[in-house]
């Protein structure tokens, strides 16, 4: 037995075909049916969903509903339209790998899952892998996650390209020959080869020399590795894992990284989302680095341990924006257990000050900035169909929360809702014409 959400009006024959094949419809199911001409209902926390449309969807809508995370679109009313429903949920609803959980990562929300289902289906093949994300989202643990998943009997290394010369970079990956150069007394064998059956991680990887990048992309593809000062290749077996949290692309048209190799990192391509789009994880991260904190410092629970966050707490910890991501909310739980005088709760007085003074729309806003960002270098944002795309959005879940009511919409709306009419739903009922949306009567405003 299959079970689905279903979001939308009706429909009886799809429903008849679905309960045929097994198919039962469950508030809390994993999969997300949508049905309608608009999709923008569709929540975008609550897993993968399927657009079933009641008539063909252009190109562009299909475009934003992939971007919005739908799986497919399909066309109500084509042949064989019940039965590709039918497929595209069976897909969905395939379970998985599911590695063993690792107890140092946090997966509350479903789309910290989604990264550690594609972190699990990377670890079976041997592609190299390109993590891409923000500062302090996790990306060398979910590049160890990678590793230890993979089951390779090597070593893990990671390096830091941010951290090494130039000049001294080429000799600490691939090695050198005793007399290479001044001062190189002894051999090195490098970090690749140390890696040798394992997994090289090279963070920040967008701060390669170009020089070094021609000779990596090079290792990459036949996997022999020549020493400084040595002229016997030397063949060696490893996975890469590459991160930044930088878009490489813009670099590429800059002619700063080079494109050959993006095309072979990004093979395997995974985003790590940042805080603020997993908010359901902070409370259980808080409790981790609560954990941990006791066990890196046990001096520091003589004087008694906190055991529990107040609810006002992690109220605030879920509200703030957290631009330095994970590792930021480390911080802050580490240095409110230092500075803790006493008590087993973690209160609102032991959080930063700056924590409390955020706005609550700091960190429950609307707009991603870091996606918003993505898309216009990307050369994929359309402003015109975002902002509406996002009147309609806002305009129709007013209208939702109002029952209909324009009026009482049109406080929900703020000063736009109100706009300059006499008449408090004046303004709604003008927006509600120009998107063509229904009103409490069903009928749609002309």
């Amino acid at each position: 037995m299959t079970a689905i959400r279903w979001l939308g009006a009706a429909a009886p024959g799809v429903a008849q075909a679905l309960a045929a094949s097994g198919i039962v419809r469950s508030a809390d199911a994993p999969v997300t049916v949508v049905h309608g001409r608009a999709w923008s209902g569709a929540p975008r926390s609550s897993g993968p969903w399927v657009w079933l449309c009641p008539g063909a969807a252009s190109s562009a809508d299909r475009r934003a509903a992939t971007l919005a995370g739908c799986y497919a679109v399909i066309d109500a009313g084509a042949p064989g339209a019940e039965d590709l429903l039918v497929r595209r949920i069976t897909e969905l609803s395939e379970p998985g790998p599911v590695p063993q959980q690792d107890p140092d990562v946090v997966a509350e929300s479903t789309t910290t899952r989604a990264v550690l289902r594609q972190v699990a289906q990377a670890a079976r093949t041997s592609m190299p892998v390109l993590l891409t994300g923000e500062t302090g989202t996790g990306k060398e643990v979910a590049a160890r996650l990678l590793h230890a998943w993979s089951r390779r009997p090597g070593r893990f290394v990671a390096i830091n390209c941010g951290a090494i010369p130039n000049e001294l970079m080429e000799g600490e990956l691939f090695g050198y020959a005793r007399g290479a150069f001044s001062g190189a007394v002894h051999g090195h064998e490098g970090l690749v080869s140390a890696a040798a059956g394992g997994t090289v991680f090279l963070d920040e990887i967008d701060d390669t020399p170009h020089a070094l990048q021609v000779k990596l992309l090079r290792v990459l593809e036949d996997r022999v590795v020549t020493r400084l000062g040595d002229t016997t290749p030397r063949t060696v077996d490893f996975r890469l894992v590459a991160a930044t949290n930088r878009d490489l692309r813009p670099l590429i048209e800059a002619g700063s990284f080079g494109a050959d190799l993006y095309e072979r990192l990004a093979i395997v391509s995974i985003e790590l989302p940042p805080l603020r789009e997993r908010r359901d994880d902070i409370p259980r991260l808080v409790e981790h680095f609560i954990e941990r904190f006791y066990r890196e410092e046990p001096a520091a629970a003589e004087r008694g341990k906190v055991s529990t966050v107040s609810p006002e707490a992690i109220e605030v910890l879920r509200a703030y924006r957290w631009p330095g991501n994970v590792r930021e909310l480390r911080n802050v739980v580490f240095g409110a257990l230092v500075a803790k005088r006493a008590g087993s709760e973690l209160l609102l007085s032991d959080l930063p000050r700056r924590l409390l003074g955020a706005r609550e729309g700091d960190g429950r806003g609307v707009i991603d900035v870091a996606a918003l960002e993505r898309a216009v270098s990307a050369g994929q944002f359309d402003l015109r169909r975002e902002r509406e795309q996002l009147e309609r959005l806002a305009l129709g879940q007013a209208l939702a929360l109002a029952r209909g009511n324009a009026a009482r919409a049109a406080e929900l709306l703020g000063a736009v809702g109100r706009g300059e009419a006499a008449d408090p739903g004046g303004t709604v009922r003008a927006m509600m014409r120009r998107l063509g949306l229904r009103g409490r009567s069903g009928r749609r405003r002309r």
